[in-house]
């Protein structure tokens, strides 16, 4: 639109009724310097409106409170997967043998498998860390969407109004649905079966691969891998290791408020981001190697147990909704 269509729109005899689109000309408001956005892996901007309640725009202590409650879930299942790390991958490869391992799980299980230490230390804060997330998610998106003051449905799905998922947050949301079919067939249906999961140990677990082997490998490769990732490049960013979104040189990305601000980062950063990039992805590599080692070199090719043993084990099996038929 050209200068002189503007003022005839701006004077206030106009007839002009032309569709202007769902852009808006807003007031300026100041724009501090791009912040990190863990959830999207990259740069946006927080906004400083003297009168957010004009606008509605979501006071930034609300984000970094649930951005601090997402963070601190994160502790307690830390602690569980590196006590869990130990007797499912270390010690088994130090055994060398299943049922030399198992004391050591006994040992440990009323640490970490009885009912209430295994909520406090796992199931709530899980939960909370997700909820958190989705919150962060809809706090940021209708930051975005009023920041260019896009109103409707349509508007929004035009803008892009979900922030783009990072591979951090990726691997998160695909933990959701494999976590939870571990904790099905580990705690669920033996409590359902047997009224309770005191008879299952590495023992049980070598007896699933041993009756579908590549359902079981395929499962805890992808298990284990995506899980050691989330937990490396979550504990990255909380030390500040932005390693999660490879930066484009000049700041530009499809999408973002960093490209529209054209925020450049310095060689040096960009160096050490690299450097934090290898340190990180080298420690994940080698964890999901050194825990597949033991689960599946170990744990896998375990075998089937005692006759009495299997009997148990197979009934818990057969009762798996979906998969049970196929072990």
């Amino acid at each position: 639109m050209d200068p002189s269509q503007q003022d005839a729109l701006s004077k206030p005899g106009s007839t002009d009724t032309r569709p202007l689109g769902f852009m808006q000309r807003l007031d300026p408001s100041p724009v501090q310097d791009p912040v990190f956005d863990p959830e999207t892996g990259e740069y946006q901007p927080e906004t400083r409106d003297p009168n957010p309640s004009q606008r509605n725009i979501a006071p930034s202590r609300v984000s970094v409170a649930v951005s601090a409650v997402q963070k601190y879930s994160t502790y307690p299942p830390t602690l569980f997967f590196a006590l869990h790390f130990a007797n499912t991958s270390l010690i088994p490869l130090v055994t060398r043998s299943v049922s030399a391992s198992e004391p050591y799980l006994l040992l440990t299980r009323p640490a970490y498998q009885s009912p209430g230490f295994e909520h406090v230390a796992l199931t709530v804060p899980i939960l909370i860390h997700v909820a958190a997330g989705v919150v962060l998610r809809n706090i940021r998106a209708s930051r975005r969407a009023r920041l260019y003051g896009a109103e409707t449905r349509a508007q929004r799905s035009l803008l892009k109004f979900w922030p783009k998922m990072s591979l951090q947050t990726r691997l998160g949301y695909l933990l959701v649905p494999l976590l939870g079919s571990h904790v099905l067939v580990n705690r669920i249906v033996p409590l359902i079966v047997e009224g309770g999961s005191s008879g299952v140990g590495l023992g049980y677990v070598a007896h699933g691969f041993a009756r579908n082997p590549t359902l079981w490998n395929i499962y805890y490769t992808v298990f284990v891998a995506a899980g050691v990732w989330h937990i490396a490049g979550g504990w990255a960013t909380w030390l500040g290791w932005r390693i999660t979104t490879a930066r484009k040189e000049g700041g530009r990305s499809k999408g973002t408020l960093g490209g529209y601000l054209a925020y450049r980062e310095s060689e040096q950063v960009v160096r050490k981001r690299r450097r934090m990039w290898w340190v990180v992805n080298g420690v994940a590599a080698v964890g999901t190697s050194l825990w597949l080692a033991g689960a599946l070199g170990i744990i896998g090719l375990g075998g089937p147990g005692s006759p009495w043993e299997a009997k148990n084990w197979s009934a818990i099996y057969r009762q798996i909704p979906i998969i049970g038929d196929c072990l």
